[in-house]
């Protein structure tokens, strides 16, 4: 159980330290929402540490992380975990498909150029786990509605008459990954497109309500929570991406100096495959125009 702490005194910090260390202080049923993308255990490289577990240690630390997210989760809250497909995949049979009213498992698709292989099919999405923790959940169609695909047809006419501002978005999500050449990308080794975050928190929260950002890491999540008028609370174990998240809040933008900074070679090379992609959009556009 957490502690007997006032949930106001956690509001709009972030802790330099482990997260299940600030998840165990804070008081049951204290948070709105619960958004996590943690480590995916794949060996990469989070500054100058790797959190690499044995696959079974992986599952029972992702158990616990989830039972004391649920724990400090409102009845009426919702929690979205970002995973790779296996490991949300363990976690549901092993947890979340008994401790939730409903789990649902939606995909996030991007492009990608790695990973590619002759002997499957390459793997370009991530699992995002959307946990209920009761049929009374919150959630907020117009916050996210997006246009229909076919607005002239006699029901989706008799939709919009009656005051509908758009459909729910499917359960797969486009968005393009962070690269290096994004106007969001920080040194951090795994970020999140900051769209794709905004459209989880504000799907199911209002300004003012709580968002439990279980890591820091570059502070995009954070950053948005502040954007869009709702309270956070987040930790995160690396003191460098920690100063980097203050001075983001701080002063409102990305300084240079938590930058990736680029060999020139690499430059050239992303310069040469946009340039590639321009002219390969202006050929279809002028190939379309001509039929």
């Amino acid at each position: 159980m957490g502690a007997n702490k006032d949930i106001e005194s956690y509001l709009n910090k972030v802790f330099l330290k482990d997260i299940m260390e600030v998840l165990k202080e804070l008081p049951d049923k204290s948070v709105d929402m619960v958004y996590g993308d943690p480590d995916y255990n794949v060996g990469v490289k989070y500054g100058d540490k790797s959190y690499t577990k044995n696959f079974n240690e992986y599952i029972e630390w992702y158990i616990e992380l989830a039972r004391e997210s649920m724990r400090v989760l409102k009845d009426t809250g919702n929690m979205f975990l970002i995973n790779y497909p296996k490991q949300n995949a363990y976690l549901r049979v092993k947890y979340l498909d008994e401790a939730c009213y409903g789990v649902y498992d939606y995909a996030w698709v991007y492009n990608t150029n790695v990973g590619h292989t002759p002997k499957r099919f390459t793997t370009a999405h991530r699992s995002i786990l959307h946990c209920r923790k009761t049929r009374d959940n919150k959630f907020y169609k117009n916050n996210v509605a997006v246009p229909y695909k076919n607005p002239t047809d006699r029901r989706i006419l008799k939709n919009l008459a009656n005051g509908s501002t758009g459909r729910m978005p499917y359960d797969w999500f486009y968005f393009d990954l962070v690269k290096n050449v994004s106007r969001e990308k920080t040194f951090h080794a795994c970020q999140i497109p900051q769209k794709l975050s905004e459209m989880l928190i504000k799907s199911c929260t209002q300004p003012d309500e709580i968002v439990l950002i279980l890591f820091g890491g570059s502070g995009s999540e954070i950053e948005i929570c502040k954007v869009l008028n709702r309270q956070y609370i987040s930790a995160e174990i690396d003191e460098k991406y920690y100063k980097m998240i203050l001075d983001r809040l701080t002063k409102g933008l990305i300084e240079e100096k938590y930058k990736l900074r680029l060999k020139k070679y690499e430059i050239k090379n992303i310069e040469r495959q946009l340039t590639l992609l321009e002219e390969q959009r202006k050929y279809l556009t002028n190939n379309r125009r001509k039929k």
